[in-house]
């Protein structure tokens, strides 16, 4: 991939945690000195159904196959990772969540993961500001 295709990505799924649909997650992982860490994302929820369709549109049955809630997001430059909510099978039609559970999941491990943020020897994270 050109490299400014990645720089152009990279740009637009910080939207989606800045100003976007991950946006609860921002500012969640940040420096012992405040200093927050670079992070974007993208977000999906799947209701996913077999329907019927009549005329004029009109749906004549709907059965739930399963439902998905899905965040993909990076951290830093070199931290990366996937987190999907999913219930199979008819079941599915008794959940509403949206891919804000994942966000709010990841927001929560928040606190645990830091940890292994960290710049320094054992990883490559860099401050938000270092990058600028």
């Amino acid at each position: 991939m050109p490299a400014e295709v990645a720089q152009a990505l990279r740009g637009a799924l910080s939207q989606v945690v800045d100003a976007g649909t991950a946006k609860r997650v921002a500012g969640s992982f940040k420096l012992a000195d405040g200093t927050p860490l670079a992070m974007g994302g993208k977000t999906g929820t799947g209701d996913n159904r077999i329907e019927a369709i009549g005329a004029g549109g009109r749906i004549l049955s709907s059965k739930s196959i399963n439902r998905t809630a899905t965040f993909v997001f990076y951290i830093g430059d070199s931290h990366f990772g996937t987190l999907t909510a999913y219930v199979p099978g008819a079941s599915a039609q008794n959940f509403k969540f949206t891919s804000a559970l994942p966000v709010q999941v990841l927001k929560g491990m928040a606190p645990f993961l830091m940890p292994y943020l960290q710049p320094g020897s054992h990883t490559q994270c860099t401050p938000l500001v270092a990058r600028q």
